[in-house]
Formats: C-alpha cells, sequence, structure tokens
C-alpha cells in the first residue's frame, strides 16, 4: 500500500504527532508512505529525522492552483492509494488535488468545534471515503454536521508510544523547584478553551492547605497573545508568583510528565488529550474535566478524577486529595498505565487505521497481531 500524509501546519500539535506515529507505523509493517509538509515546518524536520520520506511543498488553500497542481503530480508520481489529512483546510486541498483520480481520501477530525457552512463544504467530502473521529465525542459532533453518510464515519483513538519512550528529566531544576515541593503540571498553549485561569483560581484556593505547591506550565501563548499576558497578570494579582511558573513551549512536554505529581487537563473540552495519554503511560495521575473526550481516557476514582469544566471549587477539592496522599497517586498511576497499555497505544491506533485503509480500498483484511 502507498500513503500519503499531507499537513500544512507550521507548528507542531496533535494532528502532526499522530501523522508520524503513523507514519512509522505503516513504513515498519512494510508500506510505502509520504509525508508531504510546509517548507521549514517542524514536521517536515521531525518526519525526516525518524527516517521517513519527507517532501515540502508550499501549499496555501484549495483555490491556489499552483499548490494543489504540484501536490497532484506527486501523488499521481508516487502511486499514491489513500491521502490521508488531519487538519480542516488540508481537508479541501485533497479533495481539489485528487478530483478525478482514484486515489482514496480520508480525513481525521482532531476538533469539536461546530463546523459551519456545512452545504458548502459537503461538496469536497463527496471526495472522502472514511473520516476518522478522535473520540465518540468528536464523532457526535461529526453526526450532527452529516458531512459524510454514517457508514464513513470511525472513531481511531489517539494513541501513544507504550511503552513510552525514556522520560526527560531537567523542568522541576529549570523552574528552581525545591525537592520536597507538591508539582501540578499544564501542557497546553495560553488560550482560552484550556481552562488555566482555572486551575489559578484553584491554586489560590489551595494556597494555606497545600504549602508546597508548586503549578509549572508548559506551553506557548496561542494566537491571541493578550491571553498568555491576561494569565500571567493574574498570577500576579492572586500573590502566586512563587507557585506558578510560566516555562514557555517546551518540546516533547509529555515526557517531562514524569516530574509532575499530577497532571491538569482543566480545558472547556478535549476532543481527545495526548497529553493526557502521555501522562497515564507514565503513571502521573490525571485531573481532568468532565465533558468532550476526557471521560473516554480517564474513569472518575481510578486513573484520576473529573470535574464540571470551570468549577475551582471542585479541581481544587480533588487536587488537594492527591496531593496528601502518595498511595493514592501512585496506585492511579499504575491504573493510568495499564489502561494506556490495553487501550490507546500508537500500535493499535496504527493497526486500526489500517484495517480502514483496507475497507476502503476494497481489499481483504489481513492477518493481525492481536493489537487491532
Amino acid at each position: 500500500m502507498t500513503i500519503a500524509f499531507l499537513s500544512t501546519m507550521s507548528g507542531f500539535y496533535g494532528g502532526e504527532i499522530c501523522i508520524v506515529e503513523l507514519a512509522a507505523g505503516f513504513k515498519a509493517r512494510g508500506h510505502r508512505v509520504v509525508c508531504v509538509a510546509r517548507p521549514g515546518s517542524l514536521l517536515a524536520g521531525r518526519a525526516a529525522a525518524v527516517g521517513l520520506e519527507t517532501v515540502t511543498l508550499p501549499l496555501l488553500d484549495w483555490y491556489e492552483p499552483l499548490g494543489v497542481g504540484r501536490l497532484r503530480r506527486l501523488l499521481v508520481e508516487r502511486g499514491v492509494e489513500i491521502l490521508h489529512t488531519h487538519v480542516p483546510r488540508d481537508h479541501y486541498i485533497a479533495a481539489v488535488a485528487t478530483a478525478g483520480l482514484s486515489i482514496r481520501n480520508v480525513g481525521t477530525r482532531h476538533l469539536l468545534n461546530p463546523i459551519h457552512a456545512v452545504p458548502l463544504k459537503r461538496p469536497f467530502f463527496r471526495r472522502f471515503s472514511a473520516l476518522v473521529a478522535v473520540s465518540d465525542a468528536v464523532r457526535r459532533s461529526l453526526e450532527v454536521a452529516a458531512l459524510v453518510p454514517p457508514e464513513r464515519l470511525v472513531t481511531i483513538p489517539n494513541g501513544v508510544p507504550y511503552p513510552p519512550p525514556a522520560p526527560y528529566e531537567g523542568l522541576r531544576r529549570r523552574a528552581g523547584v525545591p525537592p520536597r515541593a507538591q508539582v501540578v503540571g499544564f501542557v497546553g498553549r495560553l488560550c482560552p478553551t484550556k481552562g488555566l485561569g482555572i486551575l489559578l483560581a484553584a491554586a489560590d484556593r489551595l494556597r494555606d492547605r497545600c504549602p508546597d505547591l508548586r503549578i509549572l506550565v508548559a506551553g506557548e501563548d496561542g494566537n491571541d497573545r493578550r491571553h498568555g499576558a491576561a494569565l500571567r497578570r493574574e498570577v500576579a494579582r492572586r500573590g502566586l508568583d512563587r507557585t506558578v511558573t510560566f516555562l514557555g513551549y517546551v518540546p516533547e512536554a509529555g515526557r517531562y510528565c514524569a516530574e509532575f505529581d499530577v497532571q491538569v487537563v482543566p480545558s472547556r473540552a478535549e476532543p481527545f488529550g495526548l497529553v493526557t495519554l502521555e501522562a497515564l503511560a507514565r503513571g502521573c495521575p490525571v485531573v481532568a474535566t468532565a465533558a468532550g473526550g476526557s471521560p473516554e481516557i480517564v474513569r472518575h476514582g481510578r486513573e484520576g478524577f473529573l470535574v464540571p469544566p470551570g468549577d475551582a471549587d471542585a479541581l481544587a477539592v480533588h487536587l488537594e486529595r492527591l496531593l496528601a496522599s502518595p498511595e493514592l497517586r501512585r496506585d492511579m498511576g499504575e491504573q493510568g498505565r495499564v489502561r494506556v497499555r490495553n487501550r490507546f497505544t500508537a500500535d493499535r491506533m496504527v493497526e486500526s487505521t489500517l484495517a480502514l485503509y483496507e475497507r476502503v480500498l476494497g481489499r481483504e483484511p489481513r492477518a493481525r497481531s492481536g493489537l487491532a
């Protein structure tokens, strides 16, 4: 099978992480794979670094004929059978580039945002053999939009390598965290939907009960940098300067999760949550919001706790419970490892995606290794 993965993103986020894991998994299984990326993008560098064939094309959008034409020629020259896209803009580029060809389009939806102007978008998705949702929550949003017939929708959860790669160390040292401190980690962009303000309010409530609490924030400002600035002002206003440390963008932040006592995912609603998987895989319990895809990963009272979105009091209560009990953290951390190993590995994601490809190509599924 010959597969192409396309991303026009400059950064390296959930979709790009999945592209590298999928492409590497298919290559290891003997399939031909090419990654198509934006020149100078982080994906181009990461894919090439792990030995994946990588082609850079200056793609702008579906209505830009020069870039789309170059992509079309590349797909024909490589004999691509499946073109898999992970970014909304790229779905439309793929649909135009493959018009009139026998190439099968597969798209993955990593977002929970409502889909607007559906009647205008639906003609593009007639070119798609399947749409993958990374969680059942995302799948429900696709069912409402009805971009494709229900039989073309499938849920394939994201996965992470297991056992996980060796952890990185140094975040505590970089932040000047004393040895006895209890560290709560936050990994994500500084934007309103990620809920960091709720974590700051919870930290304020814990100030007296957890004097050794430190919160490490690993993430860059979102597109609107004003929100990051407002969060820093909020830290100063609450007098949390010695509690909260902003580390900025931390490459491969998930590999530092072993340095956290607890990881918090206070988003309004996560579509799925790779950072949650990365923490659980390393034995770090998670407190997440009971919305979106997080409840499909974290089971309340087992791998961590689920709290209502926006509820700083509930978040403070469950954080205090975990921070007060090393035994509870250890038990939940171990259950988290088992949860990832049994349900959310990169191997399972690759095998499930391969089975989907075989179906859309009309081929008989090959014998599996027991991973799917």
